[in-house]
């Protein structure tokens, strides 16, 4: 007679674990390394489903490591159409602000050449500054300060790990006095005074201004902007912010920054550029304009500051990239150069034709003083190339149709890692603020 089959119940893993004597349990510093290699969406599934998880990657130092160990990849921020803005503009001598309707050209757009431990300040003409969490979709709006003509950037402080924003101006009727207002981001206070700083010009018949066309760069602790003043025999220079102690200090820029005057009618890129960087006199009062295409960047921690003579008919190269070496005696040093023999005339107008070159970083290299190794750039074309001092050539890794953005000349592309970091008051949804992260830039 037929047995009467019975259905086997298949034994879960723990339950083959016990039958065999073994159980196997991973010590909690295996389980941290493991976890700060995987990708932030599986940290984030995973949050969800351990306690001790969640505390884990909620840890400051976790989160430092995990956006160490992050892959750099490239990342475009999306323009958004033109559209209407409703602006608030500050009456001159007095404290009322007045609205003011008008198109909204240029957004958003990212403040700074790089982001700040994975935290990226943007700029929305029509609704003011926010700071994104391209990683977590998080946005923290921050208040408004009606301060027109401010130039704007975002540090972090690691020591007491405090993000702050600076806006910076030149008060147009006391010569060379600043006025600031600096944002530690989730501090009720909110926008607060700083201390009154001046630039010791030691002229009073003109003015200093911000420079409005070089971006504020975050390096080395500090905030740095660019200034000028209207006359070739009055000091130029870079003002830096200390964010740990809240101070200001002047930096004399590189030797090249008063020889590279740019007559305004040789140039033939964007005249209505050339016009804003018009107005310096010289000693025999002719009219001459700034290099239109200085930047500050930050290469290896340190604060930069790009040569641009790429339309200049008396030198070979198109970029020198100069290292500030030492903020008290003010001395630079030139670190890079960038030069595309003649017969490469394609690759050349690659670098030439955009309004701005912005360094990213560099790439490869056994050490940080390596002559020879690559570097990444971004234009206002929405590329990004890569140059080999090696071969003297540029390849590019990563190039957005731009056809339909109008007279956009941001720098869009930027190079991000992915980062953990939550800010109090930050919210899921960033609206009309759009980052496409590109995947062939894993093989630059």
């Amino acid at each position: 007679m037929a047995r009467p089959r019975t259905s086997k119940k298949r034994k879960t893993g723990d339950e083959r674990s016990a039958a065999c004597g073994v159980t196997v349990t991973l010590p909690d510093h295996v389980v941290t390394e493991v976890l700060v290699r995987l990708p932030a969406r599986s940290l984030a599934r995973l949050r969800c489903t351990c306690r001790s998880w969640n505390a884990e990657v909620s840890l400051p130092g976790f989160q430092d490591r995990h956006h160490a160990l992050a892959a750099a990849k490239l990342t475009f921020l999306e323009p958004a159409p033109t559209h209407m803005g409703s602006y608030r503009i500050r009456r001159r001598l007095s404290r009322r602000t007045l609205p003011w309707l008008s198109n909204c050209f240029d957004c958003p757009r990212v403040i700074g050449s790089k982001p700040c431990w994975g935290l990226v300040l943007i700029a929305r003409p029509c609704e003011g500054y926010s700071v994104c969490n391209p990683t977590t979709g998080e946005i923290l709006h921050l208040p408004r300060s009606h301060r027109p003509h401010c130039g704007t950037v975002m540090g972090f402080h690691a020591p007491a790990r405090e993000f702050k924003v600076v806006q910076l101006g030149i008060d147009e009727e006391v010569v060379g006095k600043l006025h600031a207002i600096v944002l530690t981001v989730g501090d009720a206070r909110g926008w607060r005074a700083i201390s009154s700083f001046q630039l010791g010009l030691g002229f009073t018949d003109d003015a200093a201004s911000i420079d409005r066309n070089v971006q504020p760069v975050f390096a080395d602790g500090c905030l740095h902007w660019s200034f000028r003043t209207n006359y070739l025999d009055k000091p130029h220079g870079v003002l830096s912010f200390s964010l740990a102690d809240e101070s200001f200090r002047r930096v004399p820029q590189p030797p090249f920054s008063m020889v590279d005057l740019v007559p305004v009618h040789l140039n033939g890129v964007r005249n209505y550029r050339l016009l804003r960087a018009k107005g310096i006199r010289s000693g025999s009062g002719e009219e001459v304009a700034m290099p239109v295409g200085k930047t500050l960047a930050e290469l290896d921690g340190r604060l930069c500051m790009v040569r641009d003579v790429r339309h200049r008919s008396d030198h070979d190269v198109l970029l020198e990239i100069w290292k500030l070496q030492d903020y008290d005696t003010g001395s630079w040093s030139l670190d890079y150069r960038v030069d595309l023999p003649a017969p490469g005339q394609r690759q050349r107008q690659l670098l030439t034709a955009p309004w701005l070159v912005v360094p990213l970083s560099y790439l490869g290299g056994s050490r940080p003083g390596d002559k020879k190794r690559k570097l990444l750039v971004a234009t206002t074309a929405h590329e990004a190339h890569v140059y080999d001092p090696d071969s003297g050539t540029l390849r590019t890794v990563a190039s957005i149709d731009s056809s339909g953005d109008g007279d956009d000349d941001s720098i869009r592309l930027l190079l991000y890692q992915e980062s953990l970091v939550r800010l109090p008051g930050m919210q899921h949804g960033l609206g009309n603020i759009k980052f496409v992260q590109l995947s062939n830039s894993e093989h630059m």
